[in-house]
């Protein structure tokens, strides 16, 4: 196997946390930055994915900045991603699948 298949193989074997915590989204642009909120619905060393009330375009550069949580077991950081996909899920809700580029 080579190439895309090997990819994909090798990205459903990275460990994925479930979440259900709310962050602030800083949707990157050449002109504007636009803050949002939205929820992580997982995690792993390598993304996430997000609920969001609107779509964004793929490609998209954005900030993720986690609100504090005490009951979170885990250390979240604040970290810089790519939107790799973006599917509706429901009239008001699309799921982001946000490739992590540094935290």
């Amino acid at each position: 196997m080579f190439g895309i298949e090997e990819d994909l193989i090798n990205h459903r074997s990275v460990f994925r946390t479930m979440l259900n915590h709310e962050v602030q989204l800083t949707l990157l642009d050449d002109e504007t930055n636009v803050d949002v909120m939205a929820n992580c619905r997982d995690l792993s060393a390598t993304g996430m994915a997000l609920e969001i009330d609107h779509p964004v375009d793929v490609g998209t550069l954005l900030k993720v900045k986690f609100a504090e949580d005490e009951q979170l077991s885990i250390t979240l950081c604040d970290c810089k991603g790519r939107v790799l996909r973006c599917e509706q899920e429901s009239d008001n809700l699309f799921l982001l699948a946000v490739e992590l580029i540094e935290c």
